[in-house]
């Protein structure tokens, strides 16, 4: 019996070592591809002379033209919901106008016992005050539904227009071969970090400092 409860505690003792030991190479793997994939210091990129540059402006170009394609993606994800949102309103409509229906027919139904005498004239009098308020309630919801659904509207208009104007402009962009300058494909790569691309551009402001001399 002792020798099972020792066998089961090195068999425990073990187990915890490896779960300690993949914990680590887990975390050492993962932060091995988080340095190779970490974006590279721009400081130091735009210490690279300019013609050992080859690729930057076909990597900037593809950079950006991705970005843009992005923003296309997220604005249809956007029309979207608004298209969905605008079914609900429509459904909410559908449902609204089924409500006066069937308060109209509890109307006809009402007047029909007034008229005929039948029940309790008290009662029934009563139901048709009821029937009257929820009319008016009924055509109030309506009013803000319609609104609602017109403002949607609009709203998916303009965003059917903000996506063909980038759709346009995205179909526009063409690729110069790297003609404009190599020099200031540097600083839009890193998009992540804007602060530090808006300073370390040397290379770009250098050719207006020789067109002042």
């Amino acid at each position: 019996m002792k020798r099972s409860v020792s066998v089961i505690a090195v068999i425990g003792i073990f187990f915890l070592v490896g779960c300690a030991t993949t914990q680590e190479l887990t975390s050492s793997i993962s932060s091995k591809v988080t340095s190779i994939t970490a974006t590279v210091d721009p400081a130091l990129v735009n210490q690279v002379p300019a013609d050992k540059r080859a690729g930057f402006a076909k990597a900037e170009f593809d950079l950006n033209l991705a970005i843009e394609k992005e923003k296309l993606a997220a604005l249809k994800t956007e029309l979207a919901g608004l298209q969905k949102k605008k079914a609900g309103y429509e459904e909410d409509l559908a449902n609204n106008f089924k409500r006066e229906a069937e308060n109209a027919y509890d109307i006809v139904k009402v007047d029909a016992l007034l008229n005929a005498g039948v029940g309790k004239k008290e009662d029934n009098m009563k139901i048709r005050g009821n029937v009257d308020s929820k009319k008016y309630k009924i055509l109030a919801d309506r009013s803000k539904i319609n609104y609602d659904i017109s403002d949607t509207k609009m709203q998916i208009e303009n965003k059917t227009a903000e996506i063909a104007n980038l759709e346009k402009a995205i179909g526009e962009i063409k690729y110069d071969g790297g003609k404009a300058s190599d020099k200031a494909s540097v600083s839009p790569a890193p998009a992540a970090d804007a602060k530090t691309e808006v300073k370390p551009v040397p290379a770009a402001a250098e050719p207006k400092k020789e067109e002042k001399k």
